[in-house]
């Protein structure tokens, strides 16, 4: 294993590209981390009574019911934020931790998405870099641009405090006009640049560093 690396305990796929010579990814998550597919709503239904239940049976045998069920809801809700938001900017996978860092709490999740562009590639990437803050970087060996910003609270969206978030965006192999995004998103321990954050930041790196494209071939 790779220094910094999450253990390859979990490869999560996903085959949500259907044109093209790339027809799907994957990647390794680190342990208790999980996959909540968007497209269906079946599916979608499904991982979430999946970690939902995963969350409450972690709880203590002694913990009162009427707080087992209080904590059922607070999870269900803030899952139903997350997957709203990410399904609203276009997600096809959201992944989230259901985990501890070091005894706290990781407030962390990353949406992996498709855009399209009729624009040719080369002033598509070049439009990214002159004044969006993104810079050349790769996701599975392909070209792609990232940044890494903070931004303040969203009220409207439910996010009540500031965040840091880091994008990717990748060309997919084997079609010029089709775009990958992963978007991660993590309050820290309540400030977007404390050592939580940073330390997470490197943990979703990590995470991105195993990406790889699935092929027909494959």
């Amino acid at each position: 294993m790779e220094p910094g690396r999450p253990d390859a305990t979990e490869k999560e796929k996903s085959e949500n590209f259907k044109q093209g010579a790339a027809v799907g990814y994957s990647l390794i998550l680190p342990p208790n981390w999980k996959r909540i597919p968007l497209r269906r709503k079946s599916d979608r239904e499904a991982a979430v009574r999946d970690i939902v239940e995963k969350a409450c049976g972690n709880l203590p045998k002694n913990f009162p019911r009427d707080l087992v069920t209080r904590y059922r809801l607070e999870i269900e809700r803030r899952l139903s934020v997350g997957v709203k938001n990410a399904r609203k900017s276009g997600g096809l996978d959201f992944y989230l931790p259901m985990m501890e860092l070091g005894g706290t709490p990781i407030a962390a999740s990353f949406v992996v998405g498709e855009v399209t562009s009729e624009v040719d590639p080369g002033k598509f990437i070049a439009a990214m870099a002159s004044g969006s803050g993104y810079k050349p970087a790769e996701v599975g060996e392909a070209p792609a641009m990232r940044r890494e910003v903070v931004v303040g609270a969203e009220p409207e969206e439910e996010v009540e405090l500031a965040s840091r978030r880091v994008d990717y965006v990748a060309a997919i192999p084997g079609n010029r006009a089709r775009w990958l995004t992963i978007s991660f998103s993590t309050m820290g321990g309540g400030d977007p640049s404390d050592e939580l954050s940073d330390a997470t930041v490197s943990l979703f790196e990590a995470i991105v560093s195993t990406f790889h494209w699935s092929t027909e071939a494959e």
